[in-house]
């Protein structure tokens, strides 16, 4: 059977598009929202590769990276799905020896369960699996669908619940204030703004005492006691206004976590008690709280006999109003659902009463509060019924959906740390986490990032690490050292030029550097090194992201996200007018400063362990290395930082004679020698001071260019700037020379 292949049809796949998880999630939530239940073929990820079991590793991923799917489905040679290739597979074959080679049966996902595109999916969600496949009715894959991706959509179901509740409540006629346990306002709508006076910006997140006065609300808290129709007075510069209000505690697991009051002014209302009409009104509005509330509340007389309950009631327990108002509980509690016991228990304690009830799968708390006469008599009993079970399923699956951001947050941790160890990056020091913490934020945005360090501490690496974890690590990686090409060409190869531009330029053209990062990365190395007139137009391309070829006039838009390096203190080159302030402030948008080799000497033994194995495995050698060769390492300055370092451990692999490098394998300036830590000159006669002090600076700057190779390596050794090495060794030519 063909390796890779369609899997609806079986023929070879070549350049078929998956279509994108977004339109799928948006053609999800159309039909959730539509009311019908959502089948698994509503949410599968289309997926028209599968690959069968004996596949490499190699080819499979090159099918997973060029299809963009979360899963390739395996299959055997009966064509039966037996596992699944997803990016949990890939991380586990980096363990494997030759990964490339192996076979994908070796790494396959196997839990995972085959379901029918007509399933449902609150039905598979509580399957114990982590992957699924979708059939079509003739047994073909249609795709594959993620746990994930489920709890994803499920949690954007909750918070379109939760945003249509606060829309019904900020609604309300009546003015409406809900508080926490600790008497914060978590919640105040429109009509509140209006009553209180006080805009909902300036009462969300305050305490209730900075709200509003008085404050029976917090008395809910410390009681759990609810109170109905209670009146109380506030008195304003402009006169003394009547509210109304109805106090209920927020219960949680049998605690008080809150409360909330629904109030209005009646101080007309009560100016005007004693005409019918606006006690009418006032009857109609109080029904309008009651029916708008989404709790089912149920009106009693003292004796039980239901005489109102709400829209809510009937929604929640299937009792209509004509079947039980005018009869007692007693009556309608045939099933033992509305709780007629509830009555005797307030008449006799008159404290409210809360029993829970299980009917129909589902759990209801019922909360009955007795409302009192002015002599203390029970003339209604106010009936709260709440559904749990919603409440409690919501919670359940929000609590899961926290768990699986914890659980997938941690995995990306442990991806990204093997990606690094991947990519060869050694971390140990508090100071290179923080910086690949950095680059690693970075890499998602397209800000500029200016990398600063001595040369050979990895500022390339970091350069290639951003670009690989950036949203442009499908595009080119360009890199050019500034200080490396000369400036008659630096221009031409870093703009390009039309053909013609100058004696000896290709009939053709050629395309810069610029160019060919397009979409990509552009890695200016040494880019303290560029010359003083490139600086200009390098600046144009960076805010105008267009180029101008040499010898053109057309402007050519470039799409490159730039990343520039140096060793260079480009802050004192600014203040001596050698590089351009405006190209150096465009640059150091995002600066990445990487610390030399001797600041951070706990990775030298982790780095030499990694070069060693490297090394021995390039020439096929096994080699150690002694303890008194590590200690010498980890005395030692390297001023060439980890260059230096793995030039040093490749010598050794190849040059030492032992199967163990020891301190006698080492090159002269590593070995331990007395002048190390007890430098001295030696006079052997008496000479003038100033033909002594040159002889001194003679033989230690040409001791130090022959040790390091370069002026500035050697100035470095030396503790002097370049300019004085520079500057010494051709006073020390010019005497060597006769020169005055």
């Amino acid at each position: 059977m063909p390796i890779i292949f369609c899997a609806n049809t079986g023929r070879t796949l070549e350049g078929k598009e998956v279509e994108r998880k977004e339109e799928i999630n948006r053609e999800f939530w159309q039909m959730y929202g539509g009311g019908r239940k959502v089948l698994a073929r509503d949410a599968v990820t289309p997926c028209d590769v599968v690959i069968g079991s004996e596949t490499s590793l190699e080819e499979a991923h090159a099918f997973y990276v060029k299809h963009d799917v979360s899963a390739l489905p395996i299959v055997d040679q009966e064509h039966k799905v037996i596992g699944l290739l997803n990016s949990e597979s890939f991380a586990q074959a980096l363990s494997l020896p030759d990964w490339k080679k192996a076979k994908v049966r070796e790494v396959m996902q196997e839990n995972f369960i085959t379901v029918a595109e007509e399933a449902e999916l609150e039905e598979i969600w509580n399957w114990p699996v982590e992957w699924f496949v979708v059939l079509s009715s003739s047994s073909s894959i249609k795709g594959v669908l993620a746990k994930q991706d489920l709890a994803s959509l499920l949690y954007k179901k909750v918070q379109q619940r939760l945003q249509q509740l606060e829309g019904v409540l900020d609604s309300a006629h009546n003015g409406i204030i809900a508080i926490d346990k600790n008497g914060i306002v978590t919640f105040f709508n429109k009509a509140a703004e209006e009553i209180v006076w006080r805009k909902k910006k300036d009462a969300i997140g305050k305490h209730l005492s900075q709200v509003i006065i008085p404050q029976g609300l917090l008395e809910i808290l410390k009681t759990g006691k609810r109170q109905l129709c209670h009146k109380f007075a506030v008195e304003y510069s402009a006169g003394t206004r009547i509210y109304m209000t109805h106090r209920t505690p927020i219960f949680e697991d049998g605690k008080v976590v809150g409360a909330v009051g629904v109030f209005q002014d009646i101080s007309e209302i009560e100016a005007i008690s004693n005409e019918l009409d606006t006690v009418k009104r006032l009857n109609r509005e109080l029904e309008a709280v009651i029916g708008a509330s989404y709790d089912g509340i149920m009106v009693t007389d003292r004796n039980g006999v239901v005489v109102r309950v709400n829209e809510a009631f009937e929604r929640m327990t299937g009792y209509k109003s004509t079947e039980i108002i005018g009869r007692t509980l007693m009556e309608t509690g045939e099933e033992q659902f509305l709780p007629g016991s509830i009555v005797e228990k307030i008449k006799a304690s008159k404290q409210p009463v809360s029993i829970a009830v299980d009917h129909g799968g589902r759990q209801f708390l019922f909360t009955g509060n007795p409302v009192t006469d002015q002599e203390g008599e029970i003339v209604r009993i106010v009936i709260n019924v709440r559904d749990l079970t919603e409440l409690n399923s919501l919670r359940k699956e929000l609590k899961e959906s926290k768990e699986l951001s914890r659980r997938y947050h941690s995995e990306l941790y442990e991806l990204r740390r093997k990606l690094l160890q991947h990519e060869g990056i050694v971390v140990q020091s508090p100071q290179m986490q923080k910086i690949l913490e950095l680059a690693m934020r970075v890499a998602t945005v397209d800000s500029t990032v200016l990398i600063l360090g001595e040369s050979g501490v990895g500022k390339e690496v970091i350069a290639k690490l951003i670009h690989q974890n950036s949203k442009r690590s499908e595009g080119p990686f360009i890199t050019v050292n500034c200080g490396a090409i000369p400036e008659t060409l630096l221009e031409s190869e870093l703009f390009g030029y039309e053909p013609g531009a100058f004696t000896g330029a290709s009939r053709e053209g050629k395309l810069g550097l610029f160019e060919l990062a397009d979409n990509g990365t552009l890695f200016l190395d040494e880019i303290g090194d560029l010359p003083f007139p490139l600086q200009v137009k390098l600046l144009r391309a960076i805010q105008d992201r267009e180029i101008i070829r040499l010898g053109g006039r057309r402007p050519r838009k470039v799409n490159v996200r730039i990343v520039a390096a140096t060793n260079r203190d480009l802050e004192e080159m600014v203040k001596n007018g050698q590089f351009r302030e405006d190209l150096y402030f465009r640059l150091n948008v995002v600066p990445l400063k990487i610390p030399p080799l001797r600041e951070r000497k706990e990775e030298i033994i982790p780095l030499v362990n990694r070069f060693l194995e490297k090394y021995c495995k390039n020439y096929n050698i096994k080699k150690t290395i002694s303890s008194e060769v590590l200690d010498r390492f980890l005395k030692y300055d390297w001023p060439g930082n980890i260059r230096e370092l793995e030039n040093i451990i490749e010598r050794l692999v190849v040059t030492a004679s032992g199967t163990t490098i020891t301190p006698a394998d080492l090159p002269e300036h590593l070995k331990p020698q007395c002048s190390d830590t007890s430098p001295a000159v030696l006079v052997k006669g008496i000479l003038p001071l100033k033909n002594a002090v040159m002889e001194v600076e003679r033989q230690l700057i040409e001791k130090a260019l022959e040790q390091y190779g370069s002026t500035y390596k050697a100035a470095k050794a030396l503790r002097v700037n370049q300019s004085t090495v520079v500057r010494k060794l051709n006073r020390i030519r010019r005497e060597a020379n006769g020169g005055g």
